[in-house]
């Protein structure tokens, strides 16, 4: 019985974390598939504000970022490449609304550790 205890204790403990870093590491996939054509390298995009930065822009489950990316003059949305019309579609999607927090967790974690070096 003791040595559940101690393994669900440290289950307990550990797993926060765990999940955590599972939610950071999805996110880096979305940013990957949908944000890199963009924005580039994550390094360069996410040093762009600090972590309460984002925070504050990202605060509103996902509205506020969403809007950012819609309200860009209809120029960008026509671009040859058709990149912002893709990104228009990807923030009017299920999609979107469902990988947000793993987007969310990536970008912050992100800019912690910008900060930390």
């Amino acid at each position: 019985m003791k040595k559940f205890l101690s393994l669900f204790f440290i289950f307990a403990f550990i797993s926060p974390f765990a999940l955590n870093a599972i939610s950071t590491f999805n996110g880096q996939l979305v940013y990957l598939k949908q944000c890199r054509v963009c924005h580039l390298s994550s390094k360069i995009y996410v040093t762009t504000h600090t972590a309460d930065e984002w925070n504050k822009i990202l605060d509103s489950e996902g509205t506020s970022l969403s809007n950012i990316h819609l309200n860009k003059d209809e120029v960008y949305v026509d671009s040859k490449e058709g990149i912002r019309k893709s990104s228009h579609t990807y923030f009017k999607s299920d999609e979107y609304k469902h990988k947000y927090g793993e987007l969310k967790a990536y970008i912050i974690e992100s800019a912690k550790n910008n900060e930390k070096n």
